[in-house]
């Protein structure tokens, strides 16, 4: 609706133009171009940038946490790490299970997303369908997600700058038991193993002495960390241009882990003529990660009377006199690490307006250069028993991508209701690395450290190169009628020359479908109904997710000394078996989408219903050992993914002094393997089951095989199943039914994959405050914890969480005694299930009134906190961070709390 006011004679007026809040009428990029949102046919989500300003996220990994249906994040919690990013589960079992990530338009080969500042990050859009990843071909298969960065957007230039302090903690340290606690846990250890268990001498003398230790308190840090942000950008009649620099400087709580990066970026687009537009998106970043991290395990399997230290102050490398636990701190204060990252990144481009109306050709560049030193050094030694020298060593990387993309397209309007959009594009990339290490040891004097690994002795050098290269040509068409159908076909054909000779090429073609069910006629007098569009597409990706060799027979060196004294000869044997025929991994992909706003744009959001099955999957399978081999690298098997995604937006209460909305994502993924080699060798007429690896047909990825828990042992039970078994141990089923436990009696427990994750953002504004808070929700899955076994073989010597555990007068049923020692290797499973209060920030902007006095745009105040609480019945650091074996690996997640600031002018 336009608004209208009749001109008077009054000399002049305020004017405010209110921004259009449609969300259908949002340009996204859907790779190699954008569309409108009410246009697109493939299932794409754009993340609300705008929301995570105020939130301290220092990778823009963190910023996708919890935001997107469909896309599961795990944040390392280590400082400045690189979490992962799953799309839509995992197809892969051995292969690349990463999505693509496209960075202005240019896949961002082999980068690091911490390598961008998320200040100055403008859209996040993720694909999700075949539909609308296919037109990457064989990068496409595990998702997309678009980066595009900010431009210039106003005449005048404008300066903005945005900064925060702030502290991290652990945000969850797992409860020890204590020094009372602990002798307790021995003397029933010593009644479970009727033997004697004494304690080790430095044991001795602190319970003597009465002194203790808290683990957690050994290993941790003060965080701080701060971010600073400073940009410039405008737009002229013939230019526009966004300058930006950051530093960024955190630490963990852990002890030695810190990151610090500095980054520029500098973006240009310069129109010279009516018909040709040429510009640069650049960045530059350098990454600092140097120093040791201090162990966690280690620190997990402290006595509480143990010492780190001796009454001198020094490090002890046994803390408690013997070699079973290492000393947690030994890296952090005995190896002096330097590890730095440099990365550059660069894509000119060029747009050729040609003589037919909506015809254009562009062209783009990319370079991709990183640089990476790691050196380190431990220096000489002499107590504990043990002494040594000093050694160190330098290594250098380097890796080169470059792309090269040439693309036409053409964009047209016929009869008012006909548009046309095609793309035709033909692209090659390189990319190669090189690595070389040097080292040596027997160092007499640590005072050059690992520049001086020229005095030592035993020098040893290492190198590797590689290098790969592909070609790709892709066709999109888009037909749209009467903005009420829509038709986008897409081909792609790529090659890779890392694949077999006679499988180098793969063609992947897909098809997207929309009707937009609200435009027509019998569906106009639906009063509540803004808009409803229904979406239907197919496609195949290729995955090429292998290194670069993988299809060719590789070889190693080996060294030998031919008798005492004698010369070191260098020779060299194969390593794996050539496979001429090593292709493309192939996902074949359906979706069914429905996008609707009800309401007068009250309620909006999207559901998508899809299949995906991947075939001839790149996995390693073994062998005879007669081939000279043990493994081998082929296209068999098959998986398949299915699922379904909500995403709902709400404008809940909308007055001129408060407002709340509220969205909602909600997601499901199965997961199963179809097949594996095909082979039959029990001869029971069933595919076998890889159960080293536990790969499971007919089951999901990632399966828990083991014993089924019955309780514990009791006195007085009958143990005629079990004969080894004694009161305190684990009780298993007797799933064979032959009247013994065996590994007969193992099957498929369950996964580690969630049944279900939701998150729930709420904003509120009151004014010029502005509250919001983001719930995460994980339901669902198990992973083994031998954390919680407290008949670990480290009982005598190793603290354990502060749990109950079975003894004569405590008969419980779900924990065995200390002691057990788990002939079986039970895994310990716990559920992973999580509720997470993930982000809350609270902001107020100063009025205008007083800031338009200071000739500013705006002032901005917040503060704002990450994983600030968790509730989960998983017994570790962090139910996220479980994949099985020791859960003290498994962590830690932080929390962390900042104040900021935000100026324009």
């Amino acid at each position: 609706m336009v608004n209208t006011r009749n001109v008077t004679s009054k000399s002049s007026y305020n004017i405010k133009l209110a921004e259009d809040t449609k969300a259908l009428e949002e340009v996204v990029v859907i790779g190699y171009g954008s569309a409108r949102k009410k246009d697109v046919t493939g299932a794409l989500t754009r993340v609300n940038v705008t929301e995570k300003e105020t939130i301290p996220n220092v990778n823009p990994v963190q910023a996708l946490r919890g935001s997107v249906a469909g896309v599961r994040v795990i944040d390392t919690g280590m400082a400045g790490a690189d979490g992962t990013i799953q799309v839509r589960g995992t197809t892969s079992i051995t292969a690349s299970n990463d999505p693509l990530i496209v960075l202005d338009g240019v896949p961002f080969s082999g980068g690091r997303l911490s390598d961008i500042n998320t200040n100055d990050i403008e859209t996040i859009d993720v694909l999700k369908d075949a539909s609308s990843t296919a037109i990457y071909g064989s990068r496409g298969a595990n998702g997309v997600i678009m980066i595009t960065t900010k431009r210039g957007k106003t005449s005048k230039p404008q300066l903005n700058y945005n900064g925060y302090v702030g502290f991290s903690d652990f945000a969850n340290m797992p409860k020890l038991m204590s020094g009372e606690q602990y002798q307790q846990l021995r003397k029933d250890a010593e009644v479970y193993m009727n033997q004697e268990l004494p304690f080790q001498t430095i044991e001795e003398e602190n319970i003597a002495a009465g002194r203790t230790i808290n683990p957690w308190d050994v290993i941790k840090q003060d965080a701080p960390m701060t971010e600073h942000e400073l940009s410039i950008s405008g737009k002229g009649e013939k230019m526009t241009y966004y300058l930006s620099g950051s530093f960024t400087s955190q630490k963990s709580p852990l002890v030695g882990d810190q990151f610090k990066r500095l980054s520029v970026r500098a973006n240009f687009d310069l129109h010279v003529t009516d018909w040709l537009e040429i510009g640069t998106n650049s960045s530059f970043a350098t990454k600092d990660y140097s120093g040791a991290e201090a162990n966690w395990g280690d620190a997990a399997r402290l006595s509480p009377y143990s010492s780190i230290r001796y009454d001198d102050g020094t490090l002890r490398k046994l803390p408690y006199g013997d070699g079973m636990v290492s000393n947690p701190l030994w890296n952090v204060e005995m190896k002096d690490n330097k590890e730095i990252s440099y990365g550059i990144f660069n894509n000119n481009f060029m747009i050729i307006k040609l003589p037919l109306k909506g015809l254009t050709y562009q062209m783009n560049l990319s370079n991709n250069l990183r640089f990476k030193d790691i050196n380190n050094y431990t220096p000489a030694y002499n107590r504990d028993g043990s002494s040594w020298l000093g050694s160190g060593s330098k290594e250098h990387q380097f890796t080169h991508d470059l792309i090269f993309e040439n693309i036409v397209k053409y964009t047209n309007t016929f009869a008012e209701k006909h548009n046309v959009d095609v793309t035709l594009m033909y692209g090659y990339e390189y990319s190669s690395a090189n690595k070389s290490k040097l080292s040596s040891n027997n160092i007499f004097n640590d005072a050059l450290g690992f520049n001086g690994l020229g005095i030592g002795e035993n020098h040893t050098v290492s190198t590797t190169a590689g290098k790969s290269a592909a070609v790709s040509s892709m066709a999109r068409v888009g037909y749209r009628f009467a903005d009420k159908y829509m038709v986008n076909l897409t081909v792609r054909r790529d090659g890779y020359s890392a694949f077999g000779s006679d499988r180098k090429y793969g063609t992947f073609p897909s098809v997207g479908l929309g009707w937009a069910l609200s435009q027509e006629q019998f569906m106009k007098n639906i009063s509540w109904l803004d808009f409803l569009k229904l979406r239907l597409s197919w496609g195949q990706n290729g995955n090429r997710g292998i290194s670069s060799y993988e299809s060719l027979s590789t070889m190693d060196l080996a060294r030998y000394v031919f008798g005492d004294g004698g010369n070191t000869s260098v020779g060299l044997y194969p390593t794996s078996m050539a496979n001429p025929l090593l292709g493309w991994e192939t996902s074949q992909s359906y979706n069914l989408g429905l996008d609707f706003t009800l309401f007068n744009n009250r309620l909006s959001g999207n559901i998508d219903l899809y299949s995906t099955k991947t075939t001839d999957l790149l996995l390693e399978v073994s062998i005879p050992s007669m081939t000279g081999y043990d493994k081998y690298l082929t296209n068999i098997g098959e998986t398949q993914n299915r699922g379904i995604e909500v995403t709902l937006n709400s404008e809940n209460i909308n007055t001129k002094d408060f407002s709340w909305s509220t969205s909602l994502n909600f997601s499901a993924n199965a997961n199963k393997i179809l097949h594996l080699s095909g082979e039959d060798l029990d001869g029971d007429g069933k595919e076998d089951d890889d159960i080293g690896k536990s790969r499971f047909i007919g089951y999901s990825m990632g399966s828990n095989y083991n014993y089924v828990f019955d309780g514990i042992w009791q006195e007085g039970d009958d143990f005629s199943i079990d004969k080894s078994a004694k009161p305190g141990d684990i009780k298993f089923k007797d799933i064979s039914g032959n009247g013994s436990i065996g590994p007969e009696d193992r099957m498929v427990l369950h996964n580690n994959r969630p049944k279900f994750t939701m998150s729930m953002n709420n904003m509120f504004r009151y004014r010029d405050f502005t509250l919001s808070f983001l719930l995460d929700l994980r339901c669902g899955g198990y992973a083994a914890n031998n954390w919680i076994n407290p008949g670990t073989e480290y009982y005598n010597r190793c603290n354990q969480l502060d749990l109950p555990y079975w003894t004569p007068e405590n008969p419980l049923n779900d924990r065995p005694s200390v002691g057990y020692s788990n002939p079986r290797g039970y895994g310990f499973y716990e559920k992973l299930t999580y509720l997470r209060l993930q982000d809350v920030s609270l902001a107020y902007s100063l009025p205008k009134s007083l800031i338009q006095k200071l000739t500013l745009n705006n002032v901005k105040v917040y503060v704002s906190g990450k994983n600030l609480a968790t509730w989960t019945g998983w017994h570790g650091w962090d139910p996220e961070h479980a994949s099985g074996g020791r859960a003290s690996q498994n962590g830690p997640l932080i929390k962390s709390w900042v104040l900021g600031l935000q100026i324009s002018l």
